[in-house]
C-alpha cells in the first residue's frame, strides 16, 4: 500500500478549497456594499434632519423686521417668507422657504439702507433638500392658529398672516433615487415663539 494522495484527491481538495475562497471573498464584497449603501442612506437622513433643526431654528425666532414690519410676510402651502435674524448680528433677515421642482430652496436677504429695506434682486438662495416629493394629497407647508390643540386640520386661508402661530413643514425626500428603501417622510411642526402672546 502507497502512503500519501493520489492527484485526483489533491484536484478534489484545491476544488472545494477554491469554492470556499471565492463564496467568502464574494460574501464579504456584499456585505461591503450593502455597508456602504446603509451608511450612505443613513447619512443622507441626517443631512436632512440636520437642515429640518435649520429650518425650525430660524421660523421658531421669526420677529419682525428691521423696518418694522410684523414677522411673517407671506404664507402659501408652497412657500414661507417670513423675517428672523439668522447670522446672529440682531438685525433680522427676509428669509423665504420654497419648493421649485424637486427641490427645497432657501433665500435670505439682507437689510440694507436707514430705514430698512429688503431688495428682492439681493436674495441670496441656496438649495436645502432635493429629490423632494409631494404627493397630490399633502403640501409642504401648512399652517395653525391659536386654536390649534394637535388635532384640528390646518387653516383653509393664510391670506391672514397675523393669525398664524405655528408651521408644519412635511415632505418626502428619496434621498438615493432608484434604489431601497425609497422615499422616507419627514415633518417637523415649528411653533412660532415670538407671536405666542399677540
Amino acid at each position: 500500500m502507497k502512503n500519501g494522495f493520489s492527484l485526483i484527491e489533491i484536484l478534489i481538495v484545491v476544488a472545494i478549497a477554491s469554492s470556499i475562497v471565492l463564496v467568502v471573498s464574494n460574501l464579504s464584497g456584499n456585505v461591503s456594499i450593502l455597508n456602504s449603501l446603509v451608511s450612505q442612506e443613513l447619512q443622507s437622513k441626517s443631512d436632512i434632519n440636520q437642515t429640518l433643526q435649520i429650518v425650525t431654528t430660524e421660523i421658531r425666532s421669526a420677529g419682525p423686521s428691521a423696518s418694522g414690519a410684523y414677522a411673517i410676510s407671506a404664507a402659501a402651502t408652497s412657500s414661507f417668507v417670513f423675517y428672523s435674524d439668522t447670522n446672529g448680528d440682531g438685525i433680522a433677515e427676509r428669509v423665504r422657504y420654497f419648493l421649485a421642482s424637486s427641490s427645497i430652496y432657501r433665500g435670505v436677504i439682507q437689510p440694507t439702507g436707514t430705514p430698512a429695506t429688503y431688495p428682492t434682486s439681493s436674495e441670496v438662495t441656496t438649495s436645502m433638500v432635493d429629490n423632494v416629493i409631494i404627493p397630490s394629497s399633502t403640501v409642504l407647508l401648512s399652517y395653525y392658529d391659536t386654536s390649534y390643540t394637535g388635532t384640528q386640520p390646518a387653516m383653509t386661508s393664510t391670506a391672514d398672516v397675523a393669525s398664524i402661530r405655528l408651521v408644519r413643514v412635511s415632505f418626502y425626500s428619496d434621498v438615493k433615487p432608484q434604489q431601497s428603501p425609497g422615499p422616507q417622510y419627514f415633518s417637523v411642526l415649528v411653533d412660532i415663539r415670538n407671536l405666542r402672546s399677540y
